[in-house]
């Protein structure tokens, strides 16, 4: 499997299923705000209740091959494996589908993830053994959460003016690379010097 960063906002995900494992998939989606339709005979509480408060839509009845049509994402959800294969059998190559309970059928795997501050983690083992994904997952939140949310501020603000500024490709890579330094990290009046200079010249000609 490739792991990449994909921007689902505002995209189409077909959820087939309403209950508990449903309800899961659609949770570690939400924050990044896709379009979430769910088509179930039912539904739980937990997913009841972010249709009721427009989360997400909901079409009450079974599968029907149509209700892939469009989507990025489709996830077959239903505790019945012949639905979950007619979901498969229903969707183009080009779609990636998830079967909750086949990984091996499945183009695409829901990681363990953890998001804080615009970081986001997320962690895999290909269906091996999803205990260990979690259990990496947390170790990496654990160093996430160590992180000053003003220290990411200062990489954001020096990376927009080192691009925008007139530095060489090794000036760039080198005060892009020496804003990692602790030094900065658990310095904030060091930052702000930092970016003084930046801001007063159009390159900058010294390197700590």
């Amino acid at each position: 499997m490739f792991p990449m960063m994909v921007n689902i906002r505002d995209k189409k995900v077909a959820v087939i299923g309403g209950g508990k494992i449903a309800a899961k998939r659609i949770k570690s989606l939400l924050r990044f705000q896709p379009d979430i339709t769910v088509v179930s005979p039912v539904l739980n509480e937990r997913l009841q209740a972010l249709v009721d408060d427009g989360g997400i839509k909901y079409i009450e009845r079974s599968f029907q091959t149509s209700d892939v049509q469009g989507a990025l994402f489709v996830i077959a959800a239903t505790d019945d494996a012949a639905v979950n294969q007619l979901v498969k059998e229903s969707c183009h190559p080009h779609q990636l589908l998830n079967i909750v309970d086949d990984p091996a059928n499945s183009s695409f795997h829901f990681p363990a993830m953890y998001e804080k501050n615009e970081i986001t983690i997320a962690v895999t083992t290909s269906g091996i053994s999803p205990m260990l994904a979690k259990n990496l997952r947390d170790d990496f939140a654990a160093i996430v959460d160590g992180i000053d949310p003003e220290y990411l501020s200062f990489l954001k603000e020096v990376r927009q003016l080192v691009k925008g500024g007139q530095f060489s490709k090794e000036q760039k890579r080198t005060l892009l690379k020496e804003c990692l330094d602790e030094y900065y990290q658990s310095n904030s009046i060091q930052r702000t010097i930092f970016i003084e200079k930046l801001l007063e010249l159009p390159y900058y000609p010294e390197i700590r």
